[in-house]
């Protein structure tokens, strides 16, 4: 699935839509960006640095992590390189179901 990098508000964020959290980037590189999990729809905050993941930026905005980032919500493991998600499903992801 394709990554939408979005400049919606995070609680506006749909499945599969990124967007970076604000900064003056004259100052600091990327600090993180919020994720909609394609899974459940759950909006997670992924911060570089954390845990030792990195987050890297192309110029045409593709967004890579060196980790993969777990849903807060589901815990299922989003993976994304060069703007593509790939998710991966362990023992500790959540059955979840809307009705």
């Amino acid at each position: 699935m394709r990554a939408l990098v979005s400049s919606k508000r995070p609680c506006k964020l749909e499945r599969g839509e990124l967007r970076r959290v604000p900064q003056d980037r004259s100052l600091r590189g990327v600090v993180g960006y919020h994720v909609c999990c394609p899974r459940c729809g759950f909006v997670t905050a992924v911060l570089n640095g954390d845990g030792g993941l990195v987050i890297t930026e192309s110029a045409n905005e593709e967004v890579s992590f060196s980790a993969p980032a777990r849903c807060v919500y589901c815990s299922v493991l989003i993976h994304l390189v060069s703007g593509q998600f790939n998710l991966e499903e362990d023992d500790r992801v959540r059955n979840v179901s809307y009705r």
